[in-house]
């Protein structure tokens, strides 16, 4: 028996009931949101839902559904199914107040589903498909009239339900006549919302693009919300229900309050003060600096309160823990039960190991129930990283979704310091985006870099009470003047032989020491020195050594010593002395307290940012705990490098940009020698020395690019000279942060002397090249430029054979019925350890995982084609590899 059903899934719901639950899913988010958009808007979103699909009425479509034969179809043409839902739309039916809402129902119906092939289609070479389906349509219009009326009768429920004009869904004749003889990309009809293609049409109409923007915005990316949405409850109408869209409530500011009481012991706590004298300014834009452990996250619960918040972080490890602090703090006594989704490349991990952590291990299906209303962003708390949001400003295919649900949500940056200039530019971009478009933004962060904070007030016409610098507020003035660091400078001769000892001589005293070294090389180095000596002294000092290129299970064994056992941040620690080597990951992933850190040079900010590891006991003290003796060490390599100028430091230049790192001693120097005061504010310090010798000698001169230069030797030279050490208020720190990019900026000027280098120039023409319509032509290619990926996954040569044997045990077991939870949670992070992409590939070719030494050659191909898919990016590394060192390699 024929299906005559008009199908809109291979799953055999029907096109009238996807499109009712499109609908449906409209009336929930029209209900939930309550936007200020006009009305207009939210019927014109109804027509998109209603419009959406038509062209699936394509019996050639609807046989590609339904896997059945078509007679007579050697010659018939499939075009997307959204550009032929445009031959039954009448235009004239509409009764909009603007052309141009007619113009955004058509570009969403068009466009909700984008293909690569569409500039093709509407202009390049394969603009004769669409000629070949007009004709086709006009030669045979009282077949295809047919399928229209058809479609329309069993609509028609729907279309007096929602109060919509029938005589909207018919053979539109003259788009039809002129698309046999015109290009679609022509008709006038259309506005293409991506590909560099169709920039020049979108440029030419920049005086009202940010209106458009939003409307098109608002349709487009609702309609693919609740078309999405639709389409998932569909699949699974036991796990999912429509009204799911838009899940449960935010917390409003009273029941944050209990909370937050409960949590702090105290009714008066400074958040909450803020706001009760500066209501005004919650759930306004706002930029927050605010030292390291003052609370910024709950600032950010009581300034999003009572409206969808998201949460954007730069690292996976700080979102899991400010995911688990929301959930935690928010799902308490049932207050809202799962109400905080997860959201990033390693979430559904995440959610396994946090439920089996609580003993609730939670069965797949709930898992990817949770990882699925993240996705679609239906949960009224989402904490995401950076690379799952961000890149929505790069206007990839498909991110109308994102900023159409930023349009009515409150988003919440944190620490934009934390990513390099081109990142920080999308990020800016972003919050620029999200405020035209109605949206609300909160920019938390530890230090500023100046230039970004500029940036961002001048785009969203920031006025100075909403740029709230803590430590300016009069409760905190006496937290502004208190001091915990004493800072010192140590030259050594590239083998680490005197910093060596005075690290020794510093836990001898009883202290707990952190290293901090700017590449894995250079803290695997200062750590074998270490031992070298400890064993030459037969001195018994627990020593560990921590840094991204271990095995993941090995890594966080490490982490979780560090944070419970080293240099733990809690009153009742035990305070035996003793030595971590580490990279930069303890800059903010790890709630570490040390007495004392020697640390390689680096920007202003990520140096506070190390030295808020130390003496984190008196993080909001207001008085002054900075001791006699330093407890932050500089340590300065005086040895040479190619070129015979001095190195400074490990990864300057590749880690770190060379210029801004001097500037960031340069600032220290000037300090100690009152030649410039920490304390004088962003307007009254005078940059005029930098232009002064010695000063100037640290910077290349812009002209005279032949002469030979050795600013770093200067620099060095400088240091050694400089016996003296200096304390750090907290106002000062954040001042020092300011004077180095203040400084740049200055640089930045084409008549300036000095060459400076380009870090500024790196963020401005990222935010120049996306006001002019950047556009990426895929979701995957935007999330790689945000994170600028340049590393693969591996499995050391050493492990590589028991790795084979594991999995091949963990197969035999699962009889076939293998789960990939159990493969990523217990298997893979015991062997996979990240590499450097140019250190893998070093004369030699990347070799892939090799399944048949884990697989039998009769295993069943289902199997065998999992473990393939599974395994695809991850190869096996010619690289060293030791349980206490990690992967050792040699840049």
């Amino acid at each position: 028996m024929v299906d005559d059903t008009i199908w809109a899934k291979s799953n055999g719901t029907s096109l009238v009931q996807h499109t009712e639950d499109v609908l449906q899913a409209i009336d929930i988010l029209r209900e939930k949101q309550q936007s200020c958009v006009p009305q207009e808007w939210w019927v014109a979103l109804q027509y998109a839902a209603l419009l959406h699909d038509l062209g699936k009425i394509d019996p050639v479509f609807q046989a590609m559904l339904k896997k059945e034969k078509l007679e007579n179809s050697k010659n018939d043409i499939d075009i997307p199914h959204g550009l032929l839902s445009l031959f039954f739309i009448n235009p004239a039916a509409f009764s909009f107040s603007d052309i141009s809402i007619t113009k955004a129902v058509l570009s969403a119906v068009a466009f909700h589903h984008w293909r690569e092939s569409f500039p093709d289609l509407m202009l390049g070479f394969r603009a004769n498909e669409i000629k070949e389906k007009a004709d086709k349509v006009l030669n045979s219009r009282g077949e295809w009239e047919g399928y229209a009326k058809r479609l329309l009768n069993e609509l028609q429920c729907l279309i007096e339900r929602f109060h919509l004009n029938p005589d909207v869904i018919r053979i539109n004749d003259v788009l039809v006549e002129y698309l046999c003889y015109n290009n679609l990309g022509s008709a006038g009809l259309l506005v293409p919302p991506y590909t560099l293609v169709f920039l020049p049409e979108q440029i030419s109409s920049s005086a009202k693009q940010d209106d458009w923007e939003k409307l098109r915005l608002f349709i487009t990316g609702n309609l693919m919300r609740a078309d999405h949405f639709a389409s998932l409850v569909e699949d699974d109408r036991n796990s999912y229900n429509i009204s799911d869209i838009e899940w449960g409530r935010p917390l409003p500011f009273e029941e944050f309050d209990v909370t937050l009481t409960n949590r702090f012991g105290l009714t008066n706590y400074w958040q909450k003060t803020f706001f009760e004298q500066k209501s005004e300014l919650r759930g306004d834009n706002l930029v927050l600096i605010a030292p390291t452990g003052f609370g910024k996250t709950e600032f950010a619960y009581l300034w999003g309160a009572g409206k969808k918040n998201y949460f954007v972080l730069p690292m996976q490890v700080a979102v899991n823990k400010i995911w688990e602090r929301t959930k935690e703090l928010i799902e308490k006594n049932n207050i809202l039960d799962e109400s905080v989704a997860l959201l990033h490349g390693n979430a559904d991990l995440e959610l396994y190991s946090y439920s089996k952590e609580k003993g609730q291990l939670n069965s797949e299906s709930e898992r990817r129930k949770a990882l699925d209303m993240a996705h679609h962003l239906a949960k009224p708390y989402l904490i995401a990283t950076a690379d799952q949001i961000a890149p929505a400003a790069l206007r990839y295919p498909g991110y109308e979704r994102i900023l159409a649900s930023l349009m009515n949500g409150f988003l919440v940056i944190d620490e934009v310091q934390a990513y390099n200039p081109n990142a920080a530019a999308i990020v800016t971009h972003l919050i620029q985006q999200t405020a035209v478009l109605g949206g609300k933004s909160l920019l938390m962060t530890a230090t500023m870099p100046p230039f970004i904070l500029q940036e961002i007030e001048r785009r969203m016409g920031l006025n100075k009470n909403q740029i709230i610098r803590l430590i300016d507020e009069k409760d905190f003035e006496k937290v502004a003047s208190s001091t915990r660091h004493r800072l010192r400078f140590l030259i050594y001769n590239g083998d680490y032989d005197n910093v060596a000892e005075d690290i020794i001589d510093a836990a001898c005293d009883n202290k707990k020491v952190l290293v901090v070294m700017n590449t894995v090389k250079a803290a695997c180095a200062i750590y074998d020195k270490l031992n070298k000596k400890l064993q030459a002294g037969k001195q018994l000092i627990d020593t560990l050594l921590l840094h991204s290129r271990f095995t993941q299970s090995r890594r966080k064994a490490l982490e979780q010593l560090v944070v419970d056992q080293y240099l733990p941040n809690r009153t009742d620690r035990d305070e035996t002395p003793c030595i971590v080597v580490a990279t930069q990951i303890v800059e903010a992933s790890l709630d570490i307290d040390a007495d004392i850190i020697f640390t390689e040079p680096a920007p202003a900010d990520s140096l506070v940012q190390r030295m808020g590891r130390v003496f984190r006991r008196y993080a909001r003290s207001a008085t002054d705990n900075a001791p006699e003796k330093a407890n932050v060490v500089l340590i300065i390599d005086s040895s040479k490098k190619k070129g015979d100028d001095t190195l400074l430091a490990s990864g300057i230049g590749k880690v770190y940009d060379r210029d801004l790192t001097a500037m960031t001693l340069v600032m220290i120097l000037a300090a100690m020698d009152g030649v410039i005061a920490l304390d004088e504010g962003e307007t009254g310090v005078n940059m005029g020395f930098l232009l002064n010798t010695p000063w100037s000698q640290c910077f290349r001169e812009r002209k005279n690019t032949n002469k030979k230069a050795y600013p770093n030797k200067y620099l060095c030279d400088l240091i050694a000279n400089n016996n003296k050490s200096i304390v750090f208020s907290e106002r000062q720190k954040m001042n020092w942060v300011s004077y180095s990019y203040m400084a740049l900026e200055k640089g930045s000027q084409p008549d300036y002397p000095l060459n400076l280098g380009n870090y500024l120039e790196k963020y401005y023409d990222t935010l120049s090249i996306l006001d002019h319509g950047y556009c990426s032509d895929r979701r995957r290619d935007a999330m790689k430029l945000f994170r600028n990926i340049c590393e693969i996954t591996g499995i050391p040569n050493k492990l590589v054979d028991e790795f084979y044997d594991k999995v091949r045990e963990w197969v035999i077991k699962s009889n076939g019925k293998l789960n990939y939870l159990k493969l990523a949670t217990e298997i893979l992070p015991q062997f996979t350890v990240g590499c450097p992409y140019n250190i893998a590939i070093k004369d030699q070719t990347l070799t892939h995982v090799d399944i048949d030494r884990i697989l039998e050659p009769k295993t069943d191909y289902k199997v065998r084609n999992k473990l393939e898919r599974w395994l695809s990016d991850i190869y096996v590394l010619d690289l060293p590899y030791c349980h206490e060192k990690g992967l050792i390699y040699y840049e």
